[in-house]
């Protein structure tokens, strides 16, 4: 009878040793970050993903040491405050913590501990499993910084759409009383119209563009006529804005090379052009718009320049220019110019027609900004 009850122990005693073994794997080789710990924050025992993670060599560096180790000086208080609560509360339950490597980098990271307890039910420790939160910081913070733009342009594009729509009632209201003529009401009335369609046609398009629904009629077209017809339309609207301010001081002019044929939107490559064309105009109070181009015959590509002599772009947008809603106003300048609608608008027309675009300062002797270029290139078809 002993030895049957012998047996059985010895069968029981084995079958626990397996249990352990496999559960040891599971937490040896699990894809997440585990530790085991004191009640003093002293490591025990941690996985080869805590070690990789932490960008250890081996366990010998991390077991004996403490979990502060592995806190940046600057969450420290915040952490011991977390651990003395858990001592008390022997809870621990989607903490966002941060985390310091080996090489002193940081990232953020959630815990949860499930408890371990002695014989007579006092805690001794925890078995804590750790998710890397870094995608899901990243993530956090670019929807932060997206609703932080759509608010401004939201604001941008109140304060656009009030701008034409405050002369269009004062002149109709004027010419009503009969303090202006009809004539002169209606031109002011007309400019301001077609400013508030752009900007209904800008927020349109966007919405198409990202919803993959901006369409193109493509046609085999030159170059030069297009860069010419946005040439006269900028040079017509200078032309009026000096006639309302009685002096010229911005010209408009291209110097194109041999036309070449490309497959074209028509519409949309205006449109293109003419943005930043426009946008050349709002930062340059004087001096000259140029449109050039140049034939890149290894690549099959010609090359557009378009460069003014204005005050250049801010560095604190030219890394996001072609983004969406990106304006002097939503990087903390007082200036405001636009929706930022436009270049977003521009890059994705481009975009779809095969070609690339860029932007950059110009600049004279000691670095002086002097205006700013941007460069685009579009396939050719062939050379006219």
């Amino acid at each position: 009878m002993s030895s049957r009850r012998e047996e059985v122990i010895e069968k029981q005693y084995y079958e626990i040793k397996a249990l352990e073994s496999k559960y040891q794997r599971l937490y040896d080789d699990s894809p997440v970050m585990c530790r085991t710990i004191n009640t003093e924050g002293i490591i025990l025992d941690c996985n080869q993903s805590y070690i990789d993670n932490l960008r250890y060599a081996s366990k010998s560096e991390v077991i004996g040491h403490t979990i502060f180790e592995h806190t940046p000086e600057d969450k420290m208080a915040l952490k011991r405050e977390s651990f003395e609560e858990w001592r008390k509360t022997g809870t621990v339950r989607n903490k966002e913590v941060w985390m310091k490597r080996k090489d002193g980098t940081t990232f953020p990271a959630m815990i949860n501990a499930s408890n371990l307890y002695g014989a007579n039910g006092v805690l001794v420790g925890s078995n804590t499993v750790i998710t890397d939160l870094t995608d899901n910081y990243k993530a956090r913070m670019e929807l932060e910084k997206s609703n932080e733009m759509r608010q401004d342009f939201v604001r941008i594009a109140a304060h656009e759409l009030r701008t034409p729509l405050q002369p269009i009632l004062m002149c109709a209201e004027a010419a009503r009383r009969g303090m202006v003529s009809q004539t002169e009401a209606l031109d002011i009335i007309v400019t301001d119209a077609r400013r508030l369609k752009k900007l209904a046609d800008n927020i349109l398009d966007v919405s198409r563009i990202e919803g993959g629904r901006l369409s193109f009629e493509f046609e085999n077209l030159g170059i030069n006529e297009i860069i010419n017809e946005v040439v006269t339309s900028a040079q017509s609207l200078v032309a009026n804005q000096s006639k309302m301010s009685g002096s010229k001081t911005v010209e408009v002019d291209a110097n194109l090379t041999q036309d070449v044929q490309l497959s074209l939107d028509r519409m949309r490559i205006v449109q293109a052009l003419s943005n930043i064309v426009t946008n050349s105009l709002k930062f340059t109070k004087e001096g000259r718009i140029s449109l050039e181009t140049e034939i890149i015959s290894s690549k099959k590509m010609v090359e557009i320049r378009i460069s003014d002599t204005g005050i250049g772009i801010s560095q604190n947008i030219l890394p996001r220019l072609f983004e969406k809603f990106v304006t002097e106003s939503s990087t903390g300048s007082s200036n405001k110019h636009g929706t930022g609608l436009g270049l977003f608008i521009t890059k994705s027309i481009i975009l779809a027609h095969g070609g690339e675009i860029s932007a950059t300062n110009n600049t004279r002797e000691g670095n002086v900004v002097s205006g700013a270029t941007f460069v685009i290139r579009l396939p050719y078809i062939a050379v006219l």
